[in-house]
């Protein structure tokens, strides 16, 4: 009697494992996950070989490029650490507001050494590129850097606040 209940067990746990996987491979054929939309195109280094750059061009950006991603992700490692550290302060019973405000301008700190470093770098890689190129680049960076909904249309600007921007007219004609 004791052995008939065991293999009916075994039996009923082999069925709802084959259920669990089975579901799963279901819901994954119907829905595939969503990715989010492709702003850029291609990856920055497709980009520099698209613009068919010069042999000085080239050895510019294999002297540079190195310590370039080796400071983005020393940065983009320290947001990760100092976010961990903020959720671990926002997880607490009682989160203290002071050290919750301080561990956010130590983050933002962070954002902004990372933006000025991508920005330092895209400045010196332009320096480098003829009028045509530049003009590649900069549409390559304005379609990964900006929502669709916040920025102009490649070749247009908005004006300041109010007078064109997310909350004003529109862009200048």
């Amino acid at each position: 009697m004791k052995r008939n209940w065991l293999l009916y067990l075994v039996i009923f746990s082999l069925a709802l494992n084959f259920g669990t996987i089975g579901a799963l491979v279901y819901g994954r054929w119907q829905h595939p996950p969503v990715l989010p939309p492709d702003r850029g195109g291609m990856g920055f280094l497709q980009l520099l070989h698209s613009l068919e750059l010069d042999a000085r061009q080239k050895e510019h950006l294999r002297q540079s490029y190195p310590g370039h991603r080796q400071q983005l992700e020393a940065l983009r490692q320290q947001i990760a650490l100092e976010r961990q550290r903020l959720l671990i302060l926002l997880q607490q019973a009682q989160p203290p507001e002071a050290e919750i405000a301080a561990q956010i301008t130590v983050i933002n700190n962070l954002q902004n050494a990372l933006e000025q470093e991508m920005a330092r770098f895209l400045i010196g890689v332009k320096q480098t590129l003829r009028p045509e190129q530049q003009e590649v680049l900069l549409r390559h960076v304005q379609r990964r850097l900006c929502d669709p909904r916040f920025c102009p249309p490649p070749g247009e600007q908005y004006r300041g606040r109010g007078q064109g921007g997310p909350h004003g007219p529109g862009p200048l004609r």
